[in-house]
């Protein structure tokens, strides 16, 4: 497959599974993150694409951080959290759920009906868990 047809991440992939190590730069070119490859820092997408390597990343001679840094936040992340006051008789009605789903699974002839009872089952009892936190 010719390298400029690779998909970015596919170049990425090959690089750390040969031993490069992935740096908190990012490429001023294309964007992707910078690589340490046999102790040279380089663009690997660049590199495997024909455009210009950068062969080294800005950073400051005092400072260990490099000048740019991506930062990725999930959108979930993002959103301001609000507590919300747990009411007292949610882990008693999670447990008798738990029971309904065990009860239900326990006669269920139908072999990915009783996959879903015990996913729900699975899921209700890590509730349990974080409440109990």
């Amino acid at each position: 497959m010719n390298s400029s047809a690779r998909k970015p991440d596919d170049i990425m992939a090959e690089y750390l599974l040969g031993g490069a190590k992935m740096l908190a730069e990012v490429c001023p070119k294309c964007g992707a993150p910078m690589f340490e490859v046999k102790g040279k820092r380089m663009c690997v997408v660049c590199a495997e694409t024909g455009k210009n390597s950068v062969e080294t990343a800005k950073t400051a001679p005092d400072s260990k951080y490099p000048d740019t840094l991506r930062v990725i936040t999930p959108k979930y992340a993002a959103a301001p959290v609000k507590s919300v006051p747990v009411s007292d008789d949610i882990p008693a009605r999670l447990d008798a759920l738990i029971l309904q789903f065990c009860a239900r699974a326990e006669g269920e002839p139908d072999p990915s009906r009783c996959l879903s009872y015990m996913e729900c089952i699975r899921t209700a009892a890590e509730a349990r868990v974080m409440l109990n936190r």
